[in-house]
């Protein structure tokens, strides 16, 4: 099923070169530099390269997301210049701790530096969802954060210890390529997406929506608790971050050479990385275990940092302006939650590697529930995207298919079941009873010897597959 807003969507999507997409990778160098070991807010032992004590800082955090929250939901338009202004007054500040300052002024401008950079952070998920390609998404969370990445595990490594001064020069450095990008991305209305509304009769896909913000918490969760548990061990930040800038260009080198898409590691990644935190644990016992247990959280993390990648495949099937908010809130949500068990475990981090090990292994499972749905939204995308402008009517499958022994109604209730919709919404698209979508599902399972539909889901794309 085609829609014209998605269409229209579509052709407004923005493919970028490499070397901008580095330029917008800084930011992720200059929020790992700033927001993770700046002191005790989401760390145990907390790190800083500041000359001054910071006081815990997890509610100033929350009051930036929040701000970006509120600012994505009632002016997406202007989201873009908001990057601009905020990257501005960042390097204005970050240029004033060249100046020999007393400690008051000082803890000031970093305080606004902070808010500067945690109020962005929204907006980094924003553009990626709503303004880029899917194939420039997956090439900046890939390729280019893994250029990042490997700048972070230098800037964060225990071998030589970067100074303050360092750390200024890196971070200035960072901006000015951050206000490249930005000045040269367009900006205003026609640059933003259509988002939906009733008089385009898009019903939103709820199984897929919910199931996907509950794997964005878990993968949120992942990356801020990530750094805070490997930073218990020796050289433990450098080599987790080393291992996901590794991980990362592998996963783009699968991408480009076999076309492998990297929801298809999520789960690997995911399930590598609970491991990684039971190792932790573990090396309370057996310390050699540490550091695989750091390569182990490096290659988890990877599943946080694909957080856009997920808004822009919802966005593509249902243009809505809550989702970035929606995906940031969650992220915050996890920000407050690793704060508070980190102020709950203080005394006895072991435990706190145990419970994250059960926490993110329960919920591992949970992904592999929702991973059928993704797929089939990114295959039903690829559709969208090869379509001509006007609507067109789905494809009939080769004779050779198992779809093939489907009736037309039968196809159209099963792409809305991969997609993601319910019985009800299935009824209300197609202007059927309830009753009947009940039978024409009991139909296809039987015909095509599938019991769920996940099943079925992963049938599709199979099938599909081979078309």
């Amino acid at each position: 099923m085609s829609f014209s807003i998605l269409l229209e969507n579509q052709k407004k999507r923005l493919n970028q070169p490499l070397w901008m997409l580095v330029c917008f990778a800084m930011f992720n160098l200059w929020q790992m530099g700033f927001i993770y070991f700046m002191g005790p807010a989401l760390t145990i032992d907390g790190r800083t390269p500041m000359p001054i004590d910071m006081d815990n800082a997890t509610m100033f955090i929350a009051a930036a997301y929040v701000c970006s929250i509120v600012w994505m939901v009632f002016l997406p338009h202007l989201t873009v210049w908001a990057e601009r202004i905020s990257a501005v007054v960042a390097l204005l500040t970050m240029m004033g701790l060249f100046l020999p300052l007393s400690a008051d002024v000082l803890l000031l401008l970093i305080h606004i530096h902070l808010f500067s950079c945690c109020f962005m952070i929204g907006f980094e998920t924003f553009i990626m969802a709503n303004l880029f390609t899917e194939k420039t998404t997956i090439l900046h969370l890939t390729l280019a954060y893994s250029a990042a990445l490997f700048l972070i595990s230098v800037v964060q490594n225990d071998f030589s210890l970067i100074t303050f001064p360092q750390f200024r020069v890196i971070t200035v450095i960072a901006l000015i390529l951050m206000l490249v990008f930005f000045f040269r991305l367009p900006s205003g209305k026609e640059a933003c997406p259509r988002y939906v509304t009733k008089a385009d009769k898009l019903t939103a896909p709820k199984k897929l929506l919910t199931g996907t913000y509950i794997i964005v918490f878990v993968c949120a969760l992942m990356g801020v608790s990530g750094p805070s548990v490997s930073g218990g061990v020796n050289h433990g930040v450098f080599i987790t971050y080393l291992t996901d800038a590794i991980v990362s260009l592998l996963i783009y080198l699968l991408y480009r050479e076999f076309g492998f898409h990297p929801f298809r590691l999520i789960s690997f990644c995911m399930g590598i990385g609970c491991l990684g935190y039971l190792l932790i644990y573990a090396s309370s016992y057996a310390p050699s275990l540490s550091y695989a247990g750091c390569v182990f959280i490096g290659i988890g993390m990877v599943s946080c940092q694909m957080l856009p990648l997920y808004g822009n495949i919802l966005m593509k099937n249902y243009p809505s302006r809550f989702i970035p908010p929606i995906i940031i809130g969650l992220s915050l949500v996890a920000v407050l939650v690793q704060s508070s068990m980190v102020e709950l475990f203080r005394g006895a981090a072991s435990f706190l590697n145990l419970a994250y090990g059960i926490i993110m292994a329960a919920l591992v499972i949970f992904y592999l529930q929702i991973e059928p749905y993704l797929m089939y939204a990114f295959h039903r995308r690829i559709t969208e995207e090869t379509a001509s402008g006007k609507e067109a009517p789905a494809a009939e499958p080769a004779e050779t298919s198992p779809l093939a022994v489907l009736s037309k109604r039968e196809l159209e209730v099963v792409d809305l079941i991969g997609s993601g919709y319910s019985n009800a919404d299935i009824a209300k698209i197609l202007v059927i009873s309830p009753h009947t979508v009940n039978d024409h599902t009991k139909n296809i399972y039987r015909k095509l010897d599938v019991h769920s539909r996940l099943e079925l889901a992963a049938l599709v794309i199979r099938a599909r597959g081979r078309e």
